[in-house]
């Protein structure tokens, strides 16, 4: 009698494939590079005749970056290559003289740092994580996301292993209600849940010509993500990505299509049951403004049955509380309430607004979400152009330029390959395989607040953030 063979689960590793895809506005040079002209003409006066005329020493550059690899040397300096090593400065203090540019620093708005706009900018260009190599001598504090310090505890093992496929590490998500309990009458029915290989989708965009939106869908497509969108005729091409935002005028229209995925604004209009009724295979989302009700109100709407929540904050992160609070707050808050009325399992979390760098995703699942939304991120990505503040949803001041679709697909792919890979190894260095043990395990997390209290408890200055 033969013996069947047991065949192993099949693996299959996602990896986002990312390529170069080089700026095509010229951005500012970080660093003003200048020489003193004549104490540089007469340093290289003096070695020739100390070194004999060797050009080898003479015409020698003391930068490996090839800041000084032009024509004319240390008299007209190639300041985009300048990674601000000083190198320069410190052999030559009475001739160089490195410093941040003004244009570098009129980056941005009062959220938007030039060296975040740096960041994903380069992670968009090039793929690649941003090394700097000098270690972060930075405060290890501040506002919002910069107050939370994720765990380290297994940081001895090797944190690359994921990103280069040596040890399984699960980022895939699920989007949708989850059954409270086992129902073996329905065992041969599919799960109501979407599953996204990575989490993070892209929210609704403040603005966008065609080529953003075309860019974003095709991304989304080759990503395996969402794109969330109030017009549904930016994503004909790539239906099967797109979340609607539904009201009244559009839930015909909606129910025709029949998306996935639909979502709706709770404070807007009560849809659930007619979206939920009229398109039974979609998962049905709420979309809420974070405020101090909040808790209360993502309980209601959990024990009407909506399949997911949708909470987001204005685009720096801030949420529209009298006071407001930070994202990562107001969104802890709405899930330890979830939690005390044991909800919070049965629904899913989307968390959006001011999330801006790879480290915000991690942070924002510590704090209680099961995936992120990212969107004026996205339009940084594209090199939109700053005109002012963009806190504001309705009066944001960030033009996007005219791109070409398939470069611009290419820069956000980049974009979420580096995020991924970033999640991976803070995942690996946390000692987890599977991002959605991460989702509001707070005991993963440090507060710069709390421990400043705790530590220098009474001393003004130092409990100070």
């Amino acid at each position: 009698m033969e013996t069947e063979t047991i065949k192993p689960s099949k693996y299959e590793r996602f990896r986002i494939e990312t390529k170069p895809a080089p700026h095509v506005y010229q951005i500012p040079n970080k660093f003003d590079v200048s020489a003193r002209k004549v104490r540089l003409a007469a340093m290289l006066v003096h070695e020739a005749f100390e070194f004999k005329l060797n050009k080898e020493v003479v015409l020698s550059r003391p930068c490996i970056y090839g800041v000084f690899g032009g024509r004319l040397g240390g008299f007209k300096p190639l300041k985009h290559k300048c990674v601000g090593c000083m190198r320069c400065v410190q052999e030559y203090p009475h001739i160089m003289t490195v410093k941040q540019s003004d244009e570098y620093k009129r980056l941005g708005d009062s959220f938007w740092t030039p060296e975040a706009v740096f960041t994903i900018w380069n992670e968009a260009s090039t793929g690649k994580i941003p090394v700097k190599g000098m270690g972060y001598k930075g405060a290890f504090g501040g506002e919002g996301f910069d107050g939370i310090w994720t765990d380290m505890s297994e940081i001895v093992r090797p944190t690359r292993d994921g990103v280069y496929g040596r040890e399984y590490i699960s980022t895939c998500v699920d989007i949708g209600r989850k059954p409270t309990k086992v129902d073996f009458s329905k065992l041969d029915q599919p799960p109501s849940t979407v599953k996204v290989p990575v989490p993070i989708i892209f929210d609704e965009l403040p603005t966008g010509n065609r080529g953003v939106w075309a860019a974003v869908g095709t991304a989304a497509e080759k990503l395996g993500t969402m794109f969330v969108s109030r017009d549904q005729t930016r994503g004909d091409s790539h239906r099967e990505r797109m979340v609607p935002i539904v009201d009244e005028n559009s839930i015909y229209e909606t129910i025709e299509k029949k998306p996935a995925v639909v979502e709706y604004d709770a404070e807007e209009s009560d849809l659930f049951e007619k979206l939920a009724r009229r398109l039974p295979s979609s998962i049905v989302i709420a979309r809420i403004p974070l405020r101090e009700d909040t808790g209360m109100v993502v309980c209601k709407l959990a024990r009407e049955g909506v399949h997911g929540l949708h909470l987001y904050a204005d685009y720096h992160g801030q949420d529209y509380s009298k006071d407001p609070l930070h994202l990562s707050a107001s969104l802890k808050e709405a899930h330890q309430q979830l939690v005390k009325e044991g909800l919070r399992d049965q629904v899913t979390i989307i968390a959006s607004g001011g999330i801006t760098l790879a480290e915000h995703v991690p942070k924002a699942i510590i704090c209680g979400a099961d995936l992120v939304g990212i969107d004026t991120t996205v339009l940084v990505a594209l090199q939109a152009e700053f005109l002012g503040e963009t806190r504001d949803r309705e009066s944001y001041k960030l033009r996007p330029r005219r791109i070409d679709p398939g470069w611009g697909a290419q820069r956000l792919v980049n974009l979420f390959g580096v995020w991924h890979d970033q999640l991976i190894e803070i995942l690996s260095a946390m000692g987890m395989r599977d991002v959605r043990r991460l989702r509001g395990d707070i005991g993963r997390s440090m507060m710069d607040t709390e421990l400043r209290e705790q530590s220098f408890k009474g001393i003004a200055w130092a409990t100070k953030n």
